[in-house]
């Protein structure tokens, strides 16, 4: 039996984007994220969520990159030690929250919103969404034990309810 996995979130939810979120301390480029994710093995596809057009042509241009523009090895070859220490995988082990917060959501969604220079009108809506918002977090930190990446999760609600109000 033959296994064709594709591969979400090919730029990290954005973080491997932009040189202050990528753990690596440098950016990559959409070419060179989707040429790591599809040289995998096993990986037919990859999936990445875009907001305008200009970032279409972006993922599209890895059909017609050189060899040397898909190249991401210095990068990697030059990245800092470092660990996902402190930041949200959305496993979930966060849970259970005594206030019924999606928390994994919740930071996802924050996330995405930090990374953007304006927050999209769907992703304030995909927040509106969930049934308990992080306004309801008592801090209480049963959060904080379960979370195996040290995420601040108290904080992190936080900056939710001022980003998104509630």
């Amino acid at each position: 039996m033959i296994y064709i996995i594709p591969i979400p979130k090919g730029y990290a939810a954005g973080t491997l984007l932009g040189d202050k979120e990528s753990p690596f301390e440098k950016a990559l480029t959409p070419v060179q994220c989707l040429h790591y994710c599809l040289t995998r093995p096993a990986v037919a596809s990859v999936m990445v969520g875009v907001s305008n057009i200009d970032q279409i042509f972006a993922a599209t241009a890895y059909v017609t990159a050189s060899h040397k523009e898909k190249d991401y090895s210095e990068i990697l070859a030059n990245a800092p030690k470092s660990s996902f220490r402190g930041h949200c995988m959305y496993c979930g082990h966060c849970a259970p929250c005594s206030q019924q917060i999606d928390i994994a959501s919740v930071n996802k969604y924050l996330d995405l919103a930090l990374i953007q220079e304006d927050v999209p009108e769907t992703l304030k809506n995909h927040y509106e969404l969930l049934e308990h918002h992080a306004g309801k977090c008592i801090g209480c930190g049963s959060c904080l034990k379960n979370c195996p990446f040290g995420v601040d999760v108290i904080h992190k609600m936080e900056q939710a309810v001022q980003l998104f109000g509630n």
